[in-house]
């Protein structure tokens, strides 16, 4: 067999190992049943039974099919979540099977097994019937979700929006505008002289500023686990 550049070093080795078997089982004068060949060869190449047994299996697929015992080593496999439409199906039925409850890798399991799922699997010619939890733990990390404590805490999104900008102009306005008819405490609790207040019958009206302590907001922070 001349050795072609187009064929690997793993696949010539599995070639060989076919040929040993072939010629130690056909020669007449090595008396060596099917077995006992494909053991030998299995032997020459340093392993055992199972991989003997794989050399048998490699000869009667190319007798039968001439097929070569090719390889997946260092080849990108194909997933189904590469179909930006399968991708979002499945994020957004694994997002509602965790809605309020942890997510578990047997959750991923049951959605793809699921006849809704695989309806819309078998529209897109997409045969799975069901992943293993390896493969259902990759498709979690592809769709972003991450193992760990569920966290509470303050989000804020889309402050720079315009119509947040604008309504935080007008409200910045209307505080100037108020200001002079607050009452007012210095830093240690003293009150300041009261404001003149807006004119109504009766006498004025003064407003007083209810807030709150901003350290309310980092109330769930606090490590609870060591």
């Amino acid at each position: 067999m001349r050795k072609d550049k187009e064929i690997d070093v793993l696949i010539r080795t599995r070639i060989m190992s076919m040929v040993g078997t072939l010629n130690l089982f056909l020669d007449p004068e090595a008396t060596c049943t099917w077995r006992q060949a494909s053991l030998v060869s299995s032997k020459v190449q340093g392993h055992g039974m199972a991989h003997a047994r794989r050399i048998r299996e490699w000869i009667l697929a190319y007798i039968l099919h001439a097929k070569l015992p090719l390889h997946c080593l260092g080849q990108t496999q194909w997933s189904a979540l590469e179909d930006e439409d399968i991708a979002r199906e499945i994020k957004l039925r694994v997002t509602e099977k965790a809605e309020g409850h942890y997510l578990k890798v047997s959750d991923v399991i049951n959605v793809v097994a699921s006849q809704e799922m695989q309806e819309f699997l078998v529209q897109k010619r997409v045969f799975k019937p069901s992943i293993s939890e390896h493969t259902a733990q990759c498709w979690l990390t592809r769709l972003g979700w991450r193992y760990g404590k569920l966290k509470n805490g303050m989000y804020i999104d889309g402050h720079e929006r315009d119509n947040v900008v604008e309504y935080r102009h007008g409200f910045v306005s209307h505080w100037k505008e108020y200001e002079h008819c607050f009452h007012k405490w210095d830093n240690d609790g003293i009150k300041l002289p009261q404001p003149d207040g807006f004119l109504v019958p009766g006498g004025c009206f003064r407003l007083i500023p209810v807030t709150h302590d901003e350290l309310t907001f980092y109330q769930n922070d606090q490590r609870n686990m060591k």
